[in-house]
């Protein structure tokens, strides 16, 4: 018998899911304090219980679908790297679409979103992060 001897993670992948662990476990956080908002004194009357809540169920599903694909990353799919990949682009594209929306000139959103971006896919897609991946 052959034992296959098993790769080892290369660091910046490492840490680009600990990065997208980050994000998923505060999307959860947020989905529920959004939740929380539905108890706020005059969200019955103006309407804004369900609504409030679906959002933040949205939220909370979006947050655990990150961490599925941080699971995915970490044990070497390719298919949860293009998750990632594409749910970090979407990231980014929703910022800049709420700069243009806001008008307000604030760019930390979008520099966030980007710096995030950039320390997940890079590592994902470059150098050893790519042989990694690879190497199935």
């Amino acid at each position: 018998m052959s034992q296959v001897e098993p790769r080892r993670r290369p660091g910046l992948v490492t840490f680009a899911v600990v990065l997208m662990y980050i994000g998923g476990v505060a999307q959860v956080a947020l989905g529920i304090l959004t939740i929380f908002l539905r108890y706020a004194p005059g969200a019955e009357a103006d309407g804004l219980v369900l609504p409030v809540t679906l959002f933040g169920s949205g939220m909370i599903f979006f947050g655990l679908f990150v961490v599925a694909l941080a699971s995915g990353v970490a044990r070497g799919s390719r298919a949860a790297r293009v998750g990632a990949t594409v749910v970090m682009l979407l990231g980014l594209v929703l910022a800049i679409v709420d700069l243009v929306v806001a008008a307000d000139g604030d760019w930390s959103g979008v520099a966030v979103q980007t710096v995030a971006s950039a320390a997940v896919i890079l590592p994902l897609w470059t150098g050893r992060g790519r042989l990694y991946f690879a190497a199935r």
